[in-house]
């Protein structure tokens, strides 16, 4: 039996899930064999892997702070409002991301890093160990429109993972896990409607068939992966974290108020999913 443990993405929405992993490193629960994660639960996924309890809140809070990551006065200068950029600060100087200890801690195991190829709108899972941790990161993160978009690596530019596979259930089933715990932002079973991003971007890349083909599917993807999860194939268990209504926070919340209210709501279900499955 191959253990799996799946965090979505959710901009700010990630202090719940990392509620959630301080939980489970508090009580030195880590049984799984393989880690996916998806834009902001990337971030969340690596400080867990290096056993570095509330980095990632502690970093989300950081961010929060007004003008530091989300500034919407860049509209008026046609600049993106977020930057995504200041990670490579976060890990390296604020809160420094311990890579070699995850590179140690993941021996046996695997992770992956969910991205979408911006020339093709596939998925492209990233295993950061055969590149550079940080821009594997930094490129699940990137937001259409909202940060500056895309990131390279090795010549070819990625832009967020939500937009090719937000909940990558198939494809963790694909490389033979039978036990999944998917740790959510979002209530279980609530299926989504196209963005006003999806609609943005069907319109600004009209004329590039590949790349508005993301825009236009993104939130059936989604869709269809609630499907799986609710009826998945004989032989696979899928347990879920998730909250029971939406959460404070939004993806580009700075209320440190409503981050703590999410954080602890996150370490709450974190601590009664281990009593149920230790």
């Amino acid at each position: 039996m191959k253990k799996a443990l799946i965090i979505q993405g959710g901009g700010f929405r990630t202090a719940f899930s990392s509620g959630v992993l301080d939980a489970f490193m508090q009580n030195n629960y880590n049984p799984f064999d393989l880690y996916i994660a998806v834009s902001g639960g990337a971030i969340a996924t690596s400080y867990y892997i290096a056993n570095q309890n509330k980095c990632c809140f502690n970093s989300i809070c950081f961010l929060s702070e007004k003008g530091r990551f989300v500034n919407y006065a860049n509209i008026l200068r046609w600049q993106p409002i977020m930057n995504v950029d200041i990670f490579y600060d976060i890990a390296n100087k604020h809160f420094p991301f311990d890579i070699t200890k995850a590179r140690s801690l993941l021996t046996n195991k695997k992770f992956f890093i969910v991205m979408t190829n911006r020339s093709t709108s596939e998925p492209y899972y990233c295993n950061p160990l055969e590149t550079n941790w940080q821009e594997a990161v930094i490129a699940s993160c990137s937001l259409p429109f909202i940060t500056k978009g895309k990131h390279s690596i090795n010549g070819i530019d990625y832009m967020d993972g939500a937009w090719s596979d937000p909940l990558p259930i198939k494809w963790t089933v694909e490389q033979g896990a039978t036990d999944i715990t998917i740790v959510r932002t979002a209530p279980a079973k609530e299926k989504i409607k196209k963005s006003w991003i999806d609609y943005i971007g069907e319109t600004y890349y009209s004329k590039n068939e590949n790349i508005k083909k993301a825009f236009i599917e993104n939130h059936q993807q989604y869709n269809r992966s609630i499907d799986f999860i609710s009826n998945p194939p004989n032989g696979i268990k899928i347990n879920q974290i998730y909250p029971e209504q939406h959460l404070k926070a939004g993806s580009y919340t700075n209320s440190i108020k409503l981050l703590e209210d999410d954080y602890k709501y996150g370490f709450d279900c974190g601590n009664n999913f281990i009593k149920c499955h230790k």
